[in-house]
């Protein structure tokens, strides 16, 4: 008898594990061409230079209505409507140093915060090291130089004496303050080395054009410069997207389960693809809002992509200041950002904050033995952190250390690891079952 039960165990256990493949295997499937159609150059890279932003939250709200979630709010609707300030790039940047042509986004990018302008002439260029004004330590790259309408060379960062000495403020050799100094001086435009490249949406913009170039694609012995640079920085009207999925038992509780579509848009004949940043994340609710549908859990579940992450947390923050729900009737968030490439496993930020609903998260990832699950206290870094902030419980879950370069225009689909999307998938259709 003892073995039949054993046996009988062994048998429901392997079609549970089978049953969890197929389902696996489908919602790849979808995922895959969810993410294809979220980072084609259809959408140009979801930012707010052509209007890509808008395309991706109408393919969102389609995507929610042909799943079969519900218009939410007061209003019943799928759009929440604000707006941000940005600064975006409208042609494609160009940089030529001496006689060679740089090629944008992969030898050099326009800083996020550059502003406009030309340099069509040969320019003479001038190296002013680290470009340092410190005055109480005595440090000045810029002794005896006149920089007024140069174009600077400024390696980035600062040496090692600087950064180890803890009486020095790491504003005081920060990008920015490096370029207020220069445009104090009256530099024409200044080009910073770096290690890598890396976009950004920022809130600001200068007025003067500013370029970051990988320090092995700018030669040694360069004399002159010449380029070009038209950015934006203006206010942009853009939108969240949710959907509801209304419980079938009598409950107002509600749990959040959201992403940010947003990414860094497009600069004329460049765009970025925000595969893993964050196409895989909204992916995510997808497969999610699918698969609750048909598989439904005592809540309310809320689906919901932002707009405006990578400008500030911008939607997120507005959704917490107006939620189409009282946050009081919140039971749970779980936010997905960065889900599809990890060589270290799952990190919880927010798991430190919330010890019991992470016990539940461990216990779900030991059981169905996905790897390493790590925790961090709630921060600001991506759209949790405001709800949260604002008294709501929750998780915002990614994959650490993958291997697609970070805000870059090699953030492909191709380099997506989909095994880590099914982890993250088993670990949280699972864990909100438990709650």
């Amino acid at each position: 008898m003892r073995f039949l039960k054993y046996l009988f165990f062994s048998l429901f256990l392997g079609l549970f594990t089978i049953q969890d493949s197929l389902i696996a295997q489908s919602v790849v499937e979808q995922a895959r061409i969810d993410v294809a159609k979220l980072t084609s150059p259809e959408f140009r890279g979801r930012g707010y230079a052509d209007k890509g932003h808008k395309l991706a939250a109408k393919y969102i709200q389609e995507r929610f209505e042909a799943i079969g979630l519900k218009a939410a709010g007061k209003d019943k609707e799928y759009l929440q409507k604000f707006s941000l300030k940005a600064n975006y790039f409208t042609e494609t940047p160009l940089l030529k140093i001496e006689d060679k042509a740089l090629r944008p986004g992969i030898d050099f990018l326009p800083y996020a915060q550059s502003g406009s302008g030309k340099g069509d002439a040969v320019v003479p260029v001038l190296r002013v090291g680290h470009g340092l004004y410190i005055h109480n330590m005595n440090l000045n790259d810029y002794a005896n130089v006149s920089i007024d309408e140069a174009v600077l060379i400024i390696e980035d960062g600062a040496p090692e004496k600087v950064t180890s000495n803890a009486a020095i403020s790491k504003n005081l050799y920060s990008k920015n303050f490096k370029i207020e100094t220069a445009m104090v001086g009256g530099a024409k435009a200044i080009i910073f080395l770096v290690d890598k490249l890396s976009a950004h949406t920022p809130n600001h913009g200068y007025s003067i054009p500013v370029f970051d170039v990988l320090r092995e694609s700018f030669p040694s012995n360069a004399r002159t410069v010449s380029y070009s640079v038209k950015g934006r920085f203006k206010k942009v009207k853009t939108q969240n997207v949710y959907g509801l999925l209304p419980s079938k038992t009598d409950t107002k509780e509600t749990i959040l389960i959201t992403a940010h579509y947003d990414h860094h848009g497009a600069m004329g004949d460049v765009y970025f693809p925000g595969a893993n940043d964050n196409a895989s994340g909204v992916a995510m609710l997808f497969s999610l809002a699918k698969y609750f549908t048909q598989n439904p859990i005592p809540y309310n579940l809320l689906f919901v992509a932002f707009s405006g992450e990578e400008a500030g947390l911008v939607g997120s923050t507005h959704f917490a200041k107006k939620p189409p729900i009282k946050l009081s009737e919140a039971a749970f968030l779980l936010n997905f950002d960065m889900v599809a490439s990890g060589e270290n496993g799952i990190m919880a930020v927010g798991g430190k904050d919330f010890p019991d609903h992470f016990a539940t998260l461990q216990a779900v990832n030991d059981s169905l033995q996905l790897g390493p699950l790590g925790q961090r206290a709630n921060r600001p870094n991506s759209d949790q952190y405001p709800i949260i902030k604002a008294g709501v419980e929750g998780f915002f879950l990614f994959t650490k250390d993958g291997k697609q370069p970070y805000h870059h225009i090699n953030d492909t689909p191709e380099t997506l690891e989909w095994d880590d999307y099914e982890k993250v998938y088993d670990l949280s259709r699972h864990f909100l079952e438990r709650l």
